[in-house]
């Protein structure tokens, strides 16, 4: 195996050396945001299908970045789905071999970044909690959560194979929350990993998730300290969400007081800003913000103009989850012999009325 490795050359906002021959990393502001690759280092490559032929992959890792290729008159350029990530080493490979191995630096940048909230925020969970939410203060690295981020249990220990491994990580757009899934695999029972290693977390348990403060910002600035989130397990939660048990504090007429829902139970907190609405009888939207309380058991609705007396409706979406995952339809640890069907409304409608 042909193992070329070429000097990486960075682009800046006011200069192009594509023409110059070398592969070359494309900054925006900072941010490596693509590759290019001259032609002459990929002869022969079939122009309809560049993604066949030609891999960007993480050094040590198998799978291929996802993104986009085009040509132009100089070479092939790779934008990834996810930039690159500083302080990592990347491998092209073309036709089954090594083309090129490469490094993204570190840009170190004065700066700070914090973990600005862990969710589920309550500190008693179920034994069956499927997933956490780190909410940073500014774009993370990626790709990197499992160098940072540990589980131990009560004695101080490292728990292993809790978290699911997933080849590209669950950011949102801006790059600033992060969901983690405990491994599916391990909470569905009947699957292998269930029955080869057991439910991650157990009932009666004392845990601490762990976020190391050397995880750094896309610019290189590092949290700085660790960030930990403790809790307690109980049994666990084997009921779906049901609409018709919450609790409503309604306003009065004229007021712009808040419509305050209690649901009697923490809920998926990235799931209530999205799928909870407010509609008048004739079907029209009302339009406000939602505001989610602490253990994200319940809600304050806060409308944009004052109430009109009249009927009203919560529309809610089947998909809103609870800690474990059971949906409005169903449960996610479910037993097709033995629990009910899973249903198939799509919403779900509560009356309320404002006098």
């Amino acid at each position: 195996m042909c193992n070329l490795v070429f000097f990486v050359a960075f682009l800046s906002s006011c200069g192009d050396n594509r023409a110059s021959g070398e592969i070359t990393v494309i900054k925006e502001q900072d941010r490596s945001v693509a590759l290019f690759i001259p032609l002459h280092l990929v002869e022969g490559v079939n122009e309809n299908n560049f993604d066949e032929e030609i891999f960007i992959r993480i050094a040590g890792k198998p799978e291929n970045i996802l993104g986009e290729y085009k040509r132009d008159r100089y070479g092939i350029l790779f934008t990834p789905l996810i930039e690159f990530t500083p302080g990592t080493d990347y491998q092209i490979i073309f036709n089954g071999r090594l083309l090129s191995g490469l490094s993204i630096s570190e840009t170190r940048i004065n700066g700070n970044v914090a973990l600005n909230a862990i969710y589920p925020s309550a500190d008693t969970l179920p034994e069956n909690l499927l997933k956490f939410y780190l909410i940073f203060s500014k774009p993370m690295r990626k790709n990197v959560s499992e160098k940072y981020m540990s589980m131990l249990d009560g004695k101080g220990d490292t728990l292993k194979d809790v978290f699911l491994n997933l080849n590209t990580e669950l950011w949102d757009e801006g790059g600033k929350q992060l969901t983690i899934w405990l491994d599916p695999g391990r909470i569905k029972r009947g699957l292998q990993p269930n029955e080869r290693a057991g439910n991650p977390l157990h009932a009666g348990s004392g845990y601490t998730l762990v976020i190391s403060p050397e995880w750094a910002d896309l610019r290189g600035s590092k949290l700085g300290k660790p960030y930990l989130k403790k809790f307690h397990t109980t049994q666990k939660d084997t009921q779906t969400p049901d609409p018709a048990n919450w609790s409503l504090n309604v306003p009065v007429s004229g007021s712009d007081q808040a419509l305050s829902i209690s649901f009697h139970e923490s809920l998926d907190h990235s799931l209530l800003s999205n799928t909870i609405t407010v509609i008048r009888r004739d079907g029209e939207k009302v339009k406000g913000k939602i505001v989610v309380k602490d253990k994200e058991d319940s809600l304050l609705f806060n409308p944009d103009v004052k109430w009109a007396a009249g009927i009203y409706y919560l529309k809610v979406d089947s998909k809103l989850e609870d800690l474990a995952g059971n949906n409005l339809n169903r449960l996610f640890d479910r037993d097709l012999l033995k629990d009910k069907p899973a249903g198939k409304d799509e919403f779900y409608i509560k009356q309320f009325i404002i006098n």
